[in-house]
């Protein structure tokens, strides 16, 4: 039987301040996915964001984490923890680079950094480099599948942090928002945002 390393999910997760970062989001209007439609049971995505990155990414203290993601981890760390190269963190040391990746893990979770180019570029590169480690085909992503995705918080989040996802749900309105916020939205964008501007005027004329 084959082993696997564990996730970080399966180690530690910055609880306190997940949570913190959830409850904050809900005053949260401007750009988020709760002004295009209300769910009642929508899923924070900042607790989303913090699981998904958490459940992907091996945690580099493992005995059998693979050594080219713990590699691609701390250079990954180094730059985003460390960009003047100062050495403050010994991220050779496997148990601080566990720490510095739930350090990175709990401020995504933060609203603001949430479309910060630097956190989406380096949990991208991560989520990739643990796919490749655990045998993924270089070049494809993983797949988070949510069979029950309600509001899309899930998937949006899987996108969001480089991984492919497949949401489904029985109820036709979860159905056609996860459309939108899945492949309209980011196929679209603003000439979707354009077109809804110019109808709903057009109605209110």
């Amino acid at each position: 039987m084959n082993q696997y390393p564990k996730r970080l999910i399966e180690v530690d997760l910055p609880i306190k301040k997940i949570s913190a970062h959830a409850r904050r989001e809900k005053s949260i209007r401007h750009g988020h996915i709760s002004t295009l439609h209300i769910w009642w049971a929508r899923r924070p995505l900042a607790a989303c964001r913090a699981v998904i990155c958490a459940a992907l990414w091996i945690d580099p203290a493992d005995p059998l984490c693979h050594e080219e993601f713990r590699e691609k981890a701390a250079e990954i760390m180094r730059k985003f923890w460390d960009p003047m190269g100062l050495q403050t963190r010994d991220l050779d040391d496997p148990l601080e680079l566990r720490r510095a990746l739930l350090d990175f893990i709990a401020d995504f979770a933060n609203w603001d950094n949430s479309t910060k180019k630097e956190y989406l570029d380096a949990s991208r590169v991560l989520t990739q480099a643990a796919h490749e480690a655990l045998g993924g085909v270089p070049g494809t992503k993983p797949l988070v599948v949510d069979p029950f995705a309600g509001g899309g918080a899930i998937p949006l989040e899987a996108l969001r942090v480089g991984a492919d996802a497949f949401a489904s749900d029985l109820n036709p309105v979860a159905v056609l928002l996860n459309k939108v916020v899945l492949e309209y939205i980011p196929r679209y964008g603003q000439q979707l945002a354009d077109e809804v501007r110019k109808w709903g005027e057009w109605i209110k004329q």
